[in-house]
């Protein structure tokens, strides 16, 4: 047990010095060595798996010291060979050594250095370094996906990781997202993350709670920041999320009045959580769209606010009369086309 503990208390000075200048003097070997640990402590995490009385004893006595936790025995390789990367002290000779590391597999069946999601996150930062961004017609990024979905994937790994390694699921998820700083950046990888295929039952177990069931000005903001074919797409994966949503929807959407002078639906202005009318048309417009049964719940939902305000069929007495005849008139239109044609 003493000999563990001695080898983990390395783990901390290891990653300090990849993030440190310090890597300015290492050359491939020594950046090799560094990796050869990498490659110990995972293996170290595998082999206290067979043997849980000892793993429980080492988890305690980490926590104890409070020096780290299994999980980062588990991630070690990934959480150096990232130091390093983003690290700009490194010397380029060195620097080639470790894209290689990230880059190309290892061969005859050795299972390789860094992951699959790692090697992504390196070819993200190297396509960074060799040119600019491309921009699109809008000045958008036109790759600006690939590192934001590498993102959500490193942050689902992280999640995953926690849980793996120290089983308070919900606990240790909800403190890693609260220590990241909120804003537009973290809600778009936790979208990302929660579209990301083959990980549904992790997001929903690790990040739907810490994003419903918190701070409600953080769904707030999330639903608000988001755009609204984004947030249509999650809603159709996630029921839990579109409750939400069409709770906010129904609050914005009683904000609005009818302005029979210019003829358009109008704010008030007293509200700062207001949206204004054409959003709403889009936001509800991106929920209809949707494959079915999502398409037929939002068409539900609107007639149920419909009757609730009057049941009015005339424009501009109800928002929910106005909206549900945008929604179905695009319909009606082309089905009138259709037997147009037919009658031709």
């Amino acid at each position: 047990m003493e000999m563990m503990l001695l080898q983990t208390e390395r783990l901390p000075s290891l990653l300090a010095a990849s993030r440190s200048r310090m890597v300015q003097t290492w050359d491939p070997t020594t950046l090799t060595r560094a990796l050869n640990w990498g490659h110990f402590f995972r293996q170290l995490h595998r082999r206290l798996r067979a043997q849980p009385t000892l793993r429980e004893a080492l988890k305690k006595q980490l926590k104890k010291r409070g020096l780290i936790r299994l999980s980062h025995l588990k991630r070690c390789p990934e959480l150096l060979g990232l130091a390093l990367l983003e690290n700009p002290a490194l010397p380029s000779t060195t620097r080639h050594s470790l894209f290689c590391s990230f880059l190309i597999p290892a061969t005859g069946g050795v299972e390789p250095f860094i992951s699959l999601l790692a090697r992504h996150r390196a070819a993200s930062q190297l396509l960074g370094l060799l040119e600019p961004p491309v921009k699109g017609i809008a000045g958008v990024e036109q790759w600006e996906g690939l590192p934001v979905r590498v993102q959500a994937q490193l942050l689902l790994s992280q999640l995953q990781g926690d849980r793996d390694g120290d089983g308070n699921q919900g606990r240790s998820s909800s403190a890693l997202l609260d220590c990241l700083p909120c804003g537009s950046m973290l809600y778009r990888v936790v979208a990302a993350a929660l579209m990301e295929p083959g990980w549904e039952v992790e997001a929903k177990v690790l990040l739907l709670p810490w994003l419903l069931f918190g701070d409600p000005s953080r769904l707030l903001s999330f639903c608000r920041f988001l755009s609204p074919q984004c947030l249509a797409s999650l809603c159709a994966r996630y029921s839990e999320l579109l409750a939400s949503y069409l709770t906010f929807l129904s609050a914005w959407g009683n904000c609005l009045s009818y302005d029979p002078l210019h003829g358009k639906w109008q704010t008030s202005g007293l509200k700062e959580d207001e949206v204004p009318w054409q959003e709403m048309q889009e936001r509800v417009r991106a929920l209809y769209q949707e494959p079915e049964p999502l398409g037929s719940a939002i068409q539900a939902w609107l007639r149920q606010l419909k009757a609730q305000d009057g049941n009015f069929e005339v424009r501009g007495l109800s928002i929910w009369t106005d909206l549900l005849l945008d929604m179905e008139m695009p319909h009606f239109e082309s089905k009138f086309n259709m037997l147009t044609k037919e009658v031709e």
